[in-house]
């Protein structure tokens, strides 16, 4: 009860006030960012799976067995099946060779199929949303099959012994890309329609898909149970192995989101540090009364403990409801911007940020209060405290130990941490050294310097222990938002980087060399910009220097090409290109092979490759290794030959095609002309990935105003730790005449000074962090910032001169009677 009393006490005469706010903002921002981040990965994981239609889904050459699904349903799992075929489909005297889709009930379990009655569709007004699958009897139809076919909607068309009526088209569906989509022209039915039309028969190619959702940790439950039961025929699929591009900036994304909770958490572990000095010196005096009374070291520990749990429990319930608040104001923008609802938030990140509150507390502030019994009450009563050496050191070791523990918590990543630890300890130790050289330099430039500069110049000599921490506290915040803020920047570029906006949207196949020349005009009548148009032979990988290829690696044929130019996207890291390379003894043509391809298969330069296409036997050596950027969307292969290396095959030609969506119909033309030709549209995954890129890029937007306040209450803090001395010199001054604009301008170029020389520890620093972060943590090429080398000490030193202006405005405003009477 005594230290209920002591603590409301301090309350109503406002000196935990300060203390409290803290704290409130400290875990305000601390649980928005922890329950924020939670939702929106889970809605990311949402989105991401809309791609392919489930949170897991089986595939395999033949249906899955019934005792799983008895399984996945006594686990209360979602499912629904799903078969993929190609299959000629026939409308009057015209036919086509599509990709099907038979879907079961409850298709998809993740995202939505979007219809239109309008082939073509691109306006919302005419899009609708599927509230679930075709009726029996009937199919929804890629726009491309309409002029294909020569049909409209309405039309009857014949898949196999079926008879189906065409009565929507597609616009876009989960899994769009399905592994026979290169076969032609879409087509989505019902499972029910799939035996009438006997078109899956024994040795028939086709692929069955078991689609799985629930929550994550049933799914990632039952997927332990049904992974020892699976062959080698069949292979589990999730958003990370089927989307290897998305599933990086998905990585990165949630990476940042963890970068951004930690420095939340260092940001107001700092602030709670600072309130609490200042709460301390308060208490100096109540420290000594107590002592003087015969109260023992022990009881006074206890009593400041239990004041600090109360109020940490106080200001944990407060500033958990703020952040609750907060995150749920940005839960709406989101789903009125996107018109996605944002998954809940599970209790893990409710119960860290209530722990945050009474760790960061005990960890940061009561260092400041632990050691004050241990000195004699003469010496707090005169006011000539000096805290021992070796307890400076356990408050560093005690504040450190709950600082890791909080990292480690909010942080989940262990390199990250210790990453942004090390940062830390370079900026403590440039922020002393250079705010000591300031200080020596300072007392020699104040007796030359005008008197607005002296003023200023002589404050920073008096508080040289506040003014170094000061600088360290001002590097520190500037340095984790500095930090943020380009992570963040160099993220999205990226991101835009892997999807630029005039990227190639269609490839183009089946292209007869007849036809290339006339194919080529007509894209380039049409003011398309035409790609190079490769030639390609499918073939499979036998042998290497006549020894069997591992059997683990490209078990399936790849599309082989030649051509003379190195396309921009690639690289020759090794070897030769063709101006370059001579053959060997056994005058075999030269091939190029993708790096990553042949590092798995252990392929070394010169080495022989035998080849099947076709039945036909080809022999190649080995010339160059390439790399490539799969994420250009421009055509890429595995294995490049030299020219006239395959002219004894008969090759098509392929080639990729940007084509905006004003011209989408112009497809129409382009298959009507050429109806041979296979148009893989990958408009539609650009559109998908592009969605969730926005929601992410957003996301950590909105995180970093968020860790921005708190960079904003540590400074805050810092300012108002020296309001009283403040104060008290103003008085004085003013009591001797000095006039207020003179005293507003040295506060002004005091803390311009500070924040000046902090900005260049920060930008140091922060050159440091990021290159710990580029190289071990998002694994990007190693860049320096120079325009943030210029702005950071500008930007900050202003930034903080009018925050410690406006901060200080009440000391100077205050009349001198009564700054003196207080002081007395």
């Amino acid at each position: 009860m005594l230290a209920w009393r002591l603590l409301w006490r301090n309350w109503r005469s406002g000196e935990i006030k300060l203390l409290s706010v803290a704290l409130a903002l400290a875990v305000t921002v601390v649980s928005a960012i922890a329950l924020f981040t939670d939702r929106l990965e889970g809605t990311l994981l949402e989105q991401s799976n809309s791609l392919l239609g489930a949170d897991r889904l089986v595939t395999s050459n033949q249906p899955h067995r019934r005792e799983w699904a008895d399984e996945a349903r006594r686990r209360d799992l979602a499912q629904t099946r799903v078969v993929h075929f190609a299959s000629m489909v026939f409308a009057g005297d015209e036919m086509h060779l599509a990709s099907v889709k038979a879907v079961a009930e409850g298709y998809p379990l993740r995202g939505y199929i979007d219809t239109s009655q309008t082939p073509f569709a691109l306006e919302p007004e005419l899009i609708e949303r599927a509230q679930g699958i075709p009726a029996a009897g009937e199919v929804w139809v890629d726009s491309r099959l309409l002029p294909l076919l020569h049909i409209e909607l309405g039309d009857t068309l014949q898949v196999g012994e079926g008879r189906l009526r065409a009565t929507r088209v597609i616009t876009s569906e989960p899994d769009g890309s399905g592994p026979f989509s290169v076969m032609g022209a879409r087509i989505l039915m019902n499972w029910a329609d799939l035996e009438r039309t006997r078109v899956i028969q024994p040795g028939s190619r086709v692929e069955y898909q078991w689609l799985l959702a629930g929550e994550e940790a049933q799914v990632s439950e039952f997927m332990q149970w049904l992974e020892p039961k699976l062959s080698e025929h069949e292979e589990v699929m999730d958003i990370e192995n089927a989307q290897r591009r998305l599933q990086g900036t998905l990585l990165s994304g949630r990476r940042f989101l963890v970068l951004a909770a930690v420095m939340g958490v260092l940001l107001a572990g700092v602030a709670i540090a600072l309130a609490a000095r200042q709460f301390a010196d308060r208490h100096i005096n109540q420290v000594a009364l107590l002592k003087s009374l015969g109260t023992s070291a022990g009881r006074i520990r206890g009593l400041y403990l239990a004041q600090l749990l109360i109020l940490a429990a106080l200001a944990s319930l407060l500033g958990l409801a703020l952040g609750a608040l907060l995150q749920e104001v940005i839960a709406r923008v989101v789903l009125k911007l996107y018109q996605i609802e944002m998954a809940p938030s599970g209790l893990i990140p409710i119960a860290l940020s209530l722990l945050s509150g009474p760790l960061a507390l005990v960890g940061f502030a009561l260092p400041s209060l632990w050691f004050l019994p241990g000195v004699p009450p003469i010496k707090v009563l005169r006011q000539e405290m000096v805290i021992p050496r070796g307890a400076f050191v356990w408050q560093v070791i005690l504040a450190c130990a709950v600082l890791i523990l909080l990292v480690g918590v909010f942080g989940r990543d262990l390199v990250l941490g210790l990453t942004v630890l090390a940062a830390l300890a370079v900026v403590g130790s440039l922020a002393s050294a250079l705010a000591l050289g300031l200080l020596a330099t300072s007392r020699r430039a104040g007796a030359q310097a005008g008197s607005r500069w002296r003023l200023a110049l002589a404050s920073i000599q008096r508080r040289r222990g506040a003014s170094v921490l000061q600088v360290v506290v001002f590097a520190t915040a500037i340095m984790l938002l500095l930090s943020l803020t380009i992570v963040r920047t160099s993220l999205i570029e990226e991101w835009q980087v892997k999807v630029p906006d005039n990227a190639p949207n269609h490839f183009l196949l089946n292209i007869a060399p007849s036809q290339v020349e006339d194919f080529r005009a007509l894209l380039t009548a049409d003011s398309l910009k035409v790609e190079q148009l490769y030639p390609m032979v499918r073939g499979r990988l036998t042998h290497i220097n006549d020894e069997p290829k591992p059997e683990d690696t490209l078990n399936r044929e790849a599309s082989l090409t030649w051509t003379a130019e190195l396309a921009e996207d690639n690289q020759v890291v090794a070897g030769k290109w063709w101006g370059e390379w001579q053959r060997g003894e056994a005058d075999l043509p030269g091939v190029s092979v993708e790096q990553e391809v042949a590092e798995r298969l252990g392929i070394a330069l010169g080495d022989r490759l035998s080849f099947s296409i076709g039945g036909l036997a080809a022999e190649a050596e080995v010339a160059s290794f390439r790399t490539l950027e799969w994420e250009s969307l421009q055509p890429n292969f595995y294995f490049i030959f030299e020219p006239g290396a395959l002219d004894d095959y008969a090759p098509m030609y392929m080639t990729s095609v940007y084509l905006p969506a004003e011209k989408k119909r112009f497809i129409n033309t382009l298959l009507t002309r050429y109806p041979t030709v296979v148009v893989i549209e990958l408009d539609r995954i650009i559109n998908q990935i592009r969605t969730i890129i926005s929601q992410v890029s957003d996301g950590v937007g909105l995180v970093l105003a968020m860790v921005l306040l708190g960079g904003c209450l540590v400074l805050i803090a810092a300012v108002t730790g020296s309001i009283d001395a403040r104060k008290q010199e103003a008085g004085l001054l003013r009591a001797l005449g000095a006039p207020r604009r003179l005293m507003v301008g040295g506060i002004w170029i005091e803390f311009a000074l500070l924040g000046g020389c902090a900005g260049v520890i920060a930008v140091m620093a922060s050159e440091a962090l990021l290159l710990g972060l580029q190289v071990f943590v998002f694994e990007v090429p190693v860049q320096p910032h120079y325009l943030y080398w210029l702005l950071t000490p500008a930007v900050s030193a202003v930034f903080v001169g009018v925050l410690g202006a406006i901060s200080c405005r009440h000391a100077v405003t205050t009349p001198p009677a009564i700054v003196l009477r207080e002081a007395q």
